[in-house]
């Protein structure tokens, strides 16, 4: 699915079933049983499979009978918190029209549709300082659309929650759970989303990070004079481009090595993604990265 298709598509509900639907007919066979978003969570039918189980979608295209493997495993809950701070409102200097937050909303949905499909439970917590947004724990079509609309209400403002505006939330944690938290990572003062995955992972609720990026921050591309403005700073900086393109670029690759290892620390390493790149193809890395999903 390409940026402009991203950026213009208002209806999540068709998005993400379109491009999921087209990354389980690109799946392999499974290898081995289990549950999980694996891309390889077919078999081919055996004597005894309860007819139910069979994907009839699948067996209409090649006339032979396939199981998939994840719906006779016992069901996850799956958590997915996104950041909708000021800086996801970031739109890609190649394809203005498109933002992280729009970005976000595409893979989140996508993501869900691929969790309905294997029969898992799934919630969303948007986060900024301006008060949660929440859709609780569920599953089946009607659930996905209750995610998809709410994440097309969602809107970037404002700065991610200080641990008073967080504590009420640590309860939602207590029954077992994956979660998956979505950011651009860009921690300002009081921001420390870090330490909050760090907690999460102390307290047994594994958290697998997605960062996301527009292209440029990743190659600082630009020329001439610069006015530079921090979404969730007031004010402006002004700087010659030319001069500041090795110092941003040591810079940033210092950051991501940080973060990289704060998350390795965990047993959960960073994807880093760059909102140009098709929603199919960072879902396949992410979901490779933690070996399943769910």
């Amino acid at each position: 699915m390409d940026a402009l298709t991203l950026a213009s598509t208002r209806d999540l509900v068709w998005l993400s079933r379109h491009i999921a639907e087209g990354m389980l007919l690109g799946a392999q066979h499974s290898q081995r049983r289990g549950a999980g978003l694996e891309f390889q969570q077919y078999r081919s039918y055996q004597a005894g499979d309860p007819i139910r189980h069979i994907d009839w979608k699948l067996f209409a295209r090649s006339d032979r009978y396939f199981v998939r493997e994840a719906e006779q495993e016992s069901q996850m809950h799956v958590c997915i918190l996104l950041d909708t701070s000021a800086s996801m409102a970031q739109p890609s200097f190649t394809v203005p029209q498109l933002s992280k937050l729009q970005y976000a909303r595409c893979w989140i949905a996508t993501l869900c549709w691929l969790l309905h499909s294997q029969g898992d439970r799934f919630s969303l917590i948007a986060l900024n300082d301006r008060g949660p947004r929440r859709v609780p724990e569920g599953q089946g079509e009607d659930h996905h659309r209750r995610v998809a609309l709410e994440l097309a209400r969602l809107e970037a403002a404002g700065h991610w929650p200080d641990r008073a505006q967080i504590a009420p939330l640590w309860s939602l944690f207590e029954q077992p759970c994956q979660v998956v938290l979505v950011s651009d990572f860009f921690e300002g003062e009081s921001a420390d989303i870090t330490g909050f995955a760090a907690r999460l992972h102390a307290a047994g609720r594994p958290c697998l990070p997605l960062q996301l990026l527009v292209d440029a921050e990743r190659t600082f591309p630009f020329d001439g004079e610069l006015k530079i403005h921090d979404p969730e700073r007031p004010g402006f900086t002004e700087l010659a481009a030319g001069p500041q393109r090795a110092d941003y670029l040591r810079a940033f690759a210092a950051a991501q090595r940080t973060l990289a290892s704060r998350f390795a620390a965990q047993q959960s390493p960073l994807t880093s993604v760059a909102v140009e790149e098709p929603i199919e193809l960072s879902l396949r890395r992410f979901i490779d990265a933690h070996g399943r999903i769910g």
